[in-house]
């Protein structure tokens, strides 16, 4: 009968007195946090640089890209709603 090998496991972290291990990384909590106020800077950008441009300047296709995808996030997290169309 073959016996299970087993290998100890080793901590690379080191608790100090009392400390808890810190994690690294960003986790989704607080990616959740953090995005609706980078949301409203990158709104506040892409706003100020619109004013700045002219009333029929034509927009790149990577403005309009960005905008798209400023749009759907906005949308996700709660910041604009979908307008209905027609009458009913």
């Amino acid at each position: 009968m073959k016996t299970i090998r087993t290998r100890p496991v080793q901590n690379t972290r080191t608790i100090d007195a009392g400390k808890q291990p810190q994690k690294g990384g960003l986790s989704l909590s607080k990616i959740m946090f953090y995005a609706p106020m980078a949301l409203e800077v990158l709104n506040l950008i892409r706003q100020s640089q619109k004013k700045k441009q002219g009333k029929f300047y034509k927009a790149r296709k990577r403005d309009k890209a960005f905008d798209f995808v400023l749009d759907q996030a906005n949308r996700r997290l709660g910041g604009k709603k979908t307008q209905k169309r027609g009458w009913f």
